[in-house]
């Protein structure tokens, strides 16, 4: 299945049966509003930045409960979410309610290094951000054993404990791909692979309920992967569609050579 929706992910989650994908890689809005004539700091989503504190969590966290019943049980959300200047605690409060609400938990929080940091220098007491966090979500009773790509370095012959190979939860990669259009707010393909390489085999069904301009569909092609996307953009819809055209046809022409 590769498929691209151009509405609203909950429009996209109600046709998807229960236990149905092996995951999903997204970075949802960040309710940061864009007043500020700077337009820079449009992310492309305005209309859906400038939300209540409460209707941001109420939302996202319905968005949850519907990621819980179409990921197979020992599937991952792979959630990338920051914080803007007016609100800090929003990512955290969200996390919690989540942890609440859900029959979803917080498994790990990956730290990921950008090549460029913002906002610029602007402000007298808040530091400007190279960093941003990927919280790993899994359902509560697979805490301890959802799924992942970790290699077994060695195993004690007396105790059969396992040891790995050494995975860290720091990730460093560009902040996008490049790519110019109005939407500022895209991550890039380096890191999905990292993502992937890390949570997901070939062959998986990867969904990414905001898609942007198709980011995460492009890594799931160059790992093998399905994908399903949800973009409520029409323009951001048409990139993406455009942009994963363009890469089939450039894997189709290396594949036949």
């Amino acid at each position: 299945m590769k498929t691209l929706y151009n509405e609203n992910c909950i429009e996209t989650l109600n046709k998807l049966q229960d236990n149905f994908i092996d995951g999903i890689i997204t970075s949802p809005p960040y309710n940061i509003n864009t007043e500020r004539s700077d337009s820079y700091y449009n992310n492309g989503y305005s209309e859906l930045d400038d939300l209540s504190e409460n209707d941001y969590l109420e939302i996202r966290t319905n968005e949850f409960k519907e990621f819980s019943r179409v990921i197979k049980d020992k599937g991952v959300i792979c959630y990338n979410i920051s914080y803007a200047k007016e609100n800090p605690i929003l990512p955290t409060l969200l996390v919690s309610k989540i942890h609440n609400e859900t029959d979803l938990t917080l498994a790990d929080i990956i730290c990921w290094k950008k090549s460029n940091s913002i906002p610029f220098q602007t402000s007298p007491t808040k530091l400007s951000r190279i960093t941003e966090l990927i919280y790993i979500f899994v359902k509560k009773e697979q805490l301890h054993t959802f799924k992942t790509n970790k290699e077994v370095s060695s195993v004690n012959e007396k105790t059969k404990q396992k040891f790995y190979k050494n995975y860290t939860n720091f990730i460093e990669a560009k902040n996008n791909d490049g790519y110019k259009c109005k939407l500022k707010a895209s991550y890039s393909q380096k890191l999905c692979d990292q993502l992937i390489d890390i949570y997901f085999t070939k062959g998986s069904l990867i969904y990414d309920p905001f898609t942007g301009i198709g980011t995460t569909q492009l890594s799931c092609l160059n790992k093998g992967c399905l994908y399903l996307g949800s973009e409520l953009d029409k323009e951001h819809f048409d990139i993406a569609n455009i942009r994963l055209n363009e890469e089939k046809i450039k894997i189709k022409k290396e594949n036949e050579k």
